[in-house]
């Protein structure tokens, strides 16, 4: 999944005032590791059938652990943690009692700072090693297998049972050295791994929080089936949004969706894409049910630009776009594809022969799945005897020269032309020909 997907998706942005789907997401998280884990796993999705099993399981049972989770773990927490992990106070060795004693007594802000950090981690510890074991039980997340058995070889190492009862006991001075130096020296990776295994359990844990209070719903996954069904599809930014159904199943891979502008064609394709997205990250989808089958890959075609350092014009760019689409296909990939208007940087004509030649190309490779979305009705009834194809549109009425969207997809292909309506709706063309005054 490349980043023109991502873009085209709203997986993420840099618009502060647009959203994205990683915002929505990583408002659960309750650190910045968490925040920068969870940014990993959305920009990487995984397209593995097993792996993706695996990750709906992994949240499906941290969701049934969501309130012991914010009742055990908190944000400022977390920062001592890191604090006292990544100081820079060299650590500690146990000697004899007239320096143990000497240091305290020159440097009583930095004792007092690694006394009260090692009895936080280890209360950190006590509530993280039963919590690790109880997932690891339940055979999902490979990190929450590996956390568990690390807390338990530390303690294993730790003798003196110190460590353990920290949380409990008031640390002596001669236990402060020995432990700062057996947690920041001894086994500094080994913590440093143990903060890590938190961050992917905190991406994990937002992930299953979402799905959970934006109501998303769990969807069927499929390894070889060719049905893709989606019932009260939405969008997730958009949960009041009128809801639609999809399908598309090995007789019918193709989509051909018409409709005016402003009728819905682009929020739908988006709403398709984004439960994909979502579906393989292991997560719910803003829809009533779906079977989804696990694809090799998402491909978008929405928002190519012009690429001015290269010398590419729009149309050019375009161009590029669909030759990385048919590379990805020549490999043998099963890709699920959302194209947008394509060929809008060049006139009508050439729009309709290079679409019409690209379509009858794609309905080859009917492994894949495509949502093509366009204006040109000419091209839809070109296409109209082909089986493959499912015709669909969102299309519009006009009571007193006002446009009406019902948001609902219909079967059939729209001729409604809104423009010249909507441009005389926003005033553009009384603006035009008013006549400024320049007299004076």
């Amino acid at each position: 999944m490349d980043k023109q997907t991502l873009y085209d998706l709203d997986i993420f942005t840099n618009d502060t005032e647009s959203s994205s789907v990683y915002e929505r997401i990583h408002r659960f998280t309750l650190t910045a590791g968490g925040k920068e884990a969870l940014q990993r796993r959305m920009r990487e999705p995984v397209f593995a059938y097993e792996q993706v099993c695996r990750n709906q399981r992994t949240i499906l049972h941290l969701i049934q652990h969501l309130e012991v989770w914010k009742k055990s773990f908190h944000a400022q927490e977390i920062q001592y943690l890191e604090d006292y992990l990544h100081s820079n106070i060299t650590p500690l060795q146990e000697t004899d009692i007239f320096h143990i004693w000497l240091y305290r007594w020159r440097y009583p802000a930095d004792y007092a700072f690694l006394a009260s950090s090692i009895s936080r981690l280890a209360a950190f510890l006590q509530k993280l090693y039963p919590f690790s074991k109880a997932l690891s039980e339940a055979g999902v997340a490979e990190v929450l297998t590996d956390l568990h058995q690390l807390i338990k070889q530390i303690y294993a190492d730790e003798p003196k049972g110190w460590l353990m009862h920290a949380a409990d006991d008031w640390l002596k001075p001669h236990q402060v050295f020995y432990l700062d130096h057996f947690i920041r020296f001894t086994h500094r990776k080994s913590f440093h791994f143990i903060l890590d295994a938190f961050y992917e359990l905190d991406a994990l844990f937002a992930m299953a929080e979402a799905t959970v209070e934006y109501q998303l719903v769990i969807p069927l996954l499929d390894k070889a089936g060719s049905r893709l069904a989606i019932k009260g599809l939405y969008h997730l930014f958009l949960p009041d949004a009128v809801r639609n159904d999809v399908y598309f199943d090995r007789d019918h891979p193709f989509i051909f969706l018409t409709g005016p502008n402003m009728a819905g064609k682009s929020t739908f394709l988006k709403a398709c894409g984004i439960a994909m997205y979502l579906a393989h990250l292991g997560m719910g989808i803003p829809a009533a049910s779906a079977t989804i089958p696990v694809v090799d890959g998402l491909f978008t075609d929405i928002y190519v630009t012009d690429k001015i350092e290269k010398g590419y014009s729009y149309f050019f760019s375009e161009v590029q776009r669909i030759r990385q689409l048919a590379l990805e296909l020549q490999q043998g990939k099963r890709l699920f594809v959302l194209i947008d208007e394509m060929f809008r940087g060049t006139n009508v004509q050439d729009a309709y022969d290079c679409s019409l030649a690209v379509v009858e190309k794609l309905m080859r490779f009917t492994n894949s799945y495509f949502l093509f979305a366009s204006h040109l009705t000419e091209l839809a009834y070109a296409l109209q005897e082909h089986a493959l194809i499912r015709f669909y549109c969102f299309d519009a009425t006009v009571a007193h020269q006002q446009p009406c969207f019902s948001y609902r997809l219909k079967d059939g292909i729209s001729s409604v032309r809104l423009g010249k309506i909507i441009l005389e709706q926003e005033q553009v063309l009384a603006l035009l020909d008013a006549r400024q005054d320049t007299t004076g």
